[in-house]
């Protein structure tokens, strides 16, 4: 709830509809993290990156080249169960 997403104005329903111009509106989760490099929200890698990527073979895409544009979408109709986030009062949300 920190993140650069939410920070960049990102709400909760909203989905990654491409990244770089490359379509991952269907794409498997851990391959939109994968191009995203991000392996601190991937829970893929809870516990330890090697074990995790020699577990699933390897990662399912190399990292897009910075900077990213990420362009999301909302999909009609869909009605995800997501938490409201409001200010902690500190320097957060939660």
């Amino acid at each position: 709830p920190q993140g650069q997403a939410f920070s960049g104005g990102v709400k909760a329903g909203y989905v990654v509809k491409s990244i770089n111009g490359q379509d991952v509106l269907s794409a498997e989760f851990g391959k939109i993290m994968d191009l995203f490099d991000d392996e601190v929200g991937d829970p893929r890698f809870s516990k330890s990156t090697a074990l995790a990527l020699e577990k699933q073979g390897g990662r399912l895409a190399e990292p897009a080249p910075t900077p990213l544009t990420v362009v999301y979408t909302e999909i009609p109709g869909y009605q995800g169960k997501f938490a409201t986030l409001t200010q902690d009062g500190q320097d957060g949300y939660r």
